[in-house]
Parts: structure tokens; C-alpha cells; sequence
């Protein structure tokens, strides 16, 4: 019987963090009270001639930034196929240094919905199911590592959210290209932002919002086929989200 309550586990735990991506509440949770929000990112000054100014100006961002919430879609395909795609919306709440929480609202796998999970850095992640499983209970705490809450193509929990984008945009031997720029976003293109996490990955599109210049949407590609696509909507920053909301249990 213990062996295949560990087999439902697995089934049940695999890629919940396709919806995931860039921490949330309903599961086990109070109300949480926000502040006013001090939004001073959409001041940064606006210059840009190339991508190295394009990320330069998300660094900026990113300093500036204390926390958000948001809803983010995810669709992970390992094939490239949308027709096998595995999408999923989330409630995310991120604050400084690196606490996440995350709650899967909408999922193409049903039981999904309802998941927690919570992230304060470091090797481990916390999961709350939405619905226990016999024997084991409904509260998990995984090695960030660990591929059942990685995507079908093994990218881990901590290599999926706004800090991992920010990393991989800015190290060592990537390719910058400037794809687009108008009043509302700026697109770049990075070939080699996957070295080292999937060696088939070509290239990764990088949407940033123009007055903010923080993600909008992030795709993945395999030659011409998309992979992963994380698209982020209803932005609020600089709420002041408190530390026990990224506490789960």
C-alpha cells in the first residue's frame, strides 16, 4: 500500500510548477493586508538603443523593486507541441530576498487547483495539496532540485521566476539581440540563457513592460517551437506583502 501511495504522490506532485511560475494565498491563509503601494519603478528614464540598455534598465527595476503580486499564466510543452501543452494560472506573491508563494487557481489537470506552494530560498520548497492523499497527508516539503515540481523538460522550481530571468539575461556569454521597442514593451532576444539548464533550448524572448520594465511574458524556444511560455498579468508593486504569508506550515 506504501508503495503505491508514493506513486500517487509522485503523479500528483509532478509539474504543479507548470503553474506556477514567477506565491499566493487561499489555502490555510488570513486575509493579507496590504500597504499603499510606492510604485517609484515607473520612473526609470527610458533610453534605449540596444538590449544591453533594454537589461540594464530591468536591473534597474529589479533593485528598485521591494515585492508584487500578480497572475501568471504557464504553458510547458516538451515537444514544442501547443496540442500537448500543460497550462496552468497562479496567484504569485514574490518579496525580497527571494520569498515566493505560490496558489494554483486554474490547471488542465484538475486536481491541481487549489495547490500550494511557498519558496523562501535556499534548497527547499513547501507544498500544501489541495487534497490530502491517504495515508501521507497533503503537506510536502520537497528539495527545490526535485523534478516533480520541475517542468517536463527538468527546468527546477528556482529556475522559473523573475530572479532566474534577470540571471540568465545577464551572465557570461549570452547573445543579446533587440527585437522590438515601442511605447508599451520592449522585446530581447537571448541565445545561450539556457546553458547549463536545457541544452536544446535556441533562443528566449523576453517581453519587459515599457513603463515599468519588469517581465510581461518569457518564451522559451526549441529551434521554432515554443516550449515554455510564462506570461504575467495584474502587476501591483511595492504592496508590502508581511514575511508570514511565505509561511505555509
Amino acid at each position: 500500500m506504501l508503495k503505491l501511495a508514493n506513486k500517487k504522490i509522485t503523479t500528483l506532485l509532478s509539474a504543479l510548477v507548470l503553474s506556477y511560475s514567477l506565491a499566493s494565498c487561499s489555502t490555510n491563509n488570513a486575509t493579507q493586508e496590504l500597504l499603499p503601494q510606492d510604485t517609484n519603478i515607473s520612473s526609470i528614464k527610458r533610453d534605449i538603443k540596444t538590449p544591453q540598455d533594454a537589461i540594464k534598465q530591468f536591473s534597474d527595476a529589479y533593485t528598485q523593486l521591494k515585492d508584487f503580486t500578480g497572475v501568471v499564466t504557464i504553458a510547458d510543452s516538451k515537444s514544442g507541441d501547443p496540442a500537448d501543452a500543460v497550462t496552468g494560472d497562479s496567484k504569485f506573491f514574490f518579496k525580497k530576498d527571494r520569498n515566493e508563494r505560490v496558489e494554483i487557481t486554474k490547471s488542465t489537470d484538475a486536481q491541481k487547483q487549489g495547490t500550494l506552494l511557498a519558496y523562501k530560498g535556499g534548497d527547499k520548497v513547501q507544498i500544501i495539496l489541495a487534497k490530502a492523499i491517504p495515508i501521507l497527508g497533503k503537506k510536502f516539503t520537497l528539495a527545490v532540485t526535485d523534478k516533480k515540481i520541475g517542468t517536463s523538460r527538468g527546468v527546477s522550481f528556482d529556475q522559473l521566476d523573475l530572479t532566474s530571468m534577470l540571471n540568465r539575461f545577464n551572465k557570461a556569454g549570452v547573445t543579446l539581440s533587440l527585437v522590438s521597442s515601442d511605447a508599451n514593451s520592449i522585446k530581447i532576444s537571448g541565445a545561450g540563457t539556457f546553458k547549463g539548464i536545457d541544452s536544446e533550448v535556441t533562443n528566449e524572448i523576453l517581453t519587459l513592460d515599457a513603463k515599468t520594465m519588469l517581465p510581461l511574458e518569457d518564451e522559451v524556444f526549441v529551434k521554432n517551437k515554443t516550449v515554455l511560455k510564462i506570461s504575467v498579468a495584474d502587476l501591483k508593486l511595492n504592496v508590502g506583502l508581511k514575511d508570514d504569508l511565505f509561511t505555509i506550515f
